[in-house]
């Protein structure tokens, strides 16, 4: 072999190996870390990607109603959560919540809920990565009104804007406390700054802290869930570290 040939055989060795390294980087990167079968009457699956800081599972569920596929955000801190809706609440149950939990409350526990997709004006509440994935839309309307069901400061709005859906539940989570709440309060149409002052760091940007809300905040619902409240119709019926759900009393 001559060394021109050798020199077109270590190129072509070359090129080989850099295109096995970059497909195996680009299947090892695009591979969910697992998939697990949940089944139910929605024939519901996990797609795990890894898990977040906390060592929460996060990913995505998808499901099945009526021939259609539909697909939505999961983090396993709601796992015990969702555990205790499907075997605790009637299966015609509807939930007051943040959209970004109903299709765990619909796909996983198999009940229903208010809003389960950011409209069309709440996309740019969703991080650039994930904005792609979301293909289904609800109406801003129904944003607006649970943002407003969580912000204000007389539980009766609340409990109408349950009413108005037949929602007898209510979901609330740390995070919406936390690092979700300027968007709620956004959505509202409320500037947060009056109500929620967070510090920006690790924790205080994730989960609810009550030292990070204003007098005016302390008033609100997001407050009054997250910190039990006494309150007129809202009563507890389950809570972990993460997540709070409320039983709304006539």
């Amino acid at each position: 072999m001559n060394l021109i040939s050798r020199r077109y055989l270590v190129l072509i060795l070359g090129v080989i190996v850099v295109m096995a390294v970059v497909g195996a980087y680009f299947l090892w990167t695009n591979k969910p870390f697992k998939e697990e079968a949940i089944g139910g009457k929605y024939n519901a699956k996990l797609i795990i990607e890894g898990n977040d800081t906390r060592g929460f599972e996060y990913g995505f569920i998808v499901y099945t109603v009526g021939g259609v596929e539909h697909r939505g955000f999961y983090n396993s801190y709601l796992k015990n959560a969702l555990d205790w809706i499907k075997t605790n609440t009637p299966e015609n149950s509807t939930f007051l919540c943040w959209w970004d939990y109903g299709h765990m409350i619909c796909g996983y526990a198999e009940r229903e809920s208010i809003v389960k997709n950011p409209s069309k004006e709440a996309l740019v509440s969703v991080a650039d990565k994930y904005k792609s994935t979301i293909k289904e839309f609800d109406p801003h309307e129904k944003i607006l009104d649970v943002a407003y069901a969580l912000t204000t400061t007389n539980e009766n709005i609340t409990k109408e804007i349950m009413e108005k859906y037949d929602a007898k539940y209510l979901l609330i989570t740390t995070e919406d406390g936390g690092g979700k709440a300027p968007w709620i309060f956004h959505f509202a149409g409320l500037n947060y700054t009056n109500y929620y002052r967070p510090t920006f760091d690790f924790e205080g940007g994730l989960v609810f802290r009550s030292k990070d809300y204003t007098e005016l905040g302390k008033q609100t619902m997001i407050f009054k869930l997250l910190t039990n409240t006494n309150m007129q119709f809202f009563n507890i019926v389950y809570s972990d570290e993460n997540v709070k759900i409320f039983k709304v009393s006539n």
